[in-house]
């Protein structure tokens, strides 16, 4: 995975590649113990989601504010003409905020009726691992995230494989 696209701003043919990647991508976890994950930067934490979860990477748009609400809901973005909750997955996970990006992006998220968006420092792409090589989440890990996360991949640093079903129980409560 060539990770140079994030000392610049992603261009189109950056997003067209992912767009390709993840298209092509088997489903999550096959019979064989492969797992696909398309791997994200929030602070200095590195974290993966199935790719079938994923449906938009793109430039981070500008979020508008809305007033009484919990600080997991960040606010709102227009994504392609549709009003988009937007959650803060550094408050949701826990994790301390890292060096700011030049480029930070957008992850548009879908599971049966919910569509959310949520801000990441980075988009690093899809990676592939094995079952095999699954750890237990690390205590290093915020409590807050842990309750989140499968399991971690060691890499330099690990990723750590977020639940989708937990993940958006977290954000069916923020949105209350």
């Amino acid at each position: 995975m060539t990770l140079d696209f994030l000392q610049r701003e992603p261009t189109a043919a950056d997003r067209e590649n992912w767009r390709a990647e993840l298209a092509a991508i088997p489903a999550a976890t096959s019979h064989d113990g492969r797992v696909v994950l398309f791997v994200f930067r929030i602070g200095g934490e590195r974290f993966g989601i199935e790719p079938t979860y994923i449906e938009l990477a793109t430039p981070l748009p500008t979020i508008h504010s809305m007033p009484h609400r919990g600080t997991a809901l960040a606010g709102v973005v227009n994504v392609r003409g549709a009003v988009t909750l937007c959650f803060s997955l550094t408050e949701i996970l826990g994790s301390a905020p890292g060096p700011g990006t030049a480029q930070p992006m957008l992850l548009v998220l879908t599971h049966g009726a919910w569509r959310v968006a949520c801000r990441v420092d980075a988009a690093e792409g899809v990676a592939e691992f094995t079952t095999a090589g699954l750890l237990p989440v690390p205590a290093t890990l915020h409590a807050t995230g842990r309750a989140h996360v499968t399991g971690t991949f060691a890499a330099d640093p690990d990723i750590h494989w977020l639940s989708a079903t937990s993940l958006f129980d977290a954000f069916d409560r923020a949105a209350r």
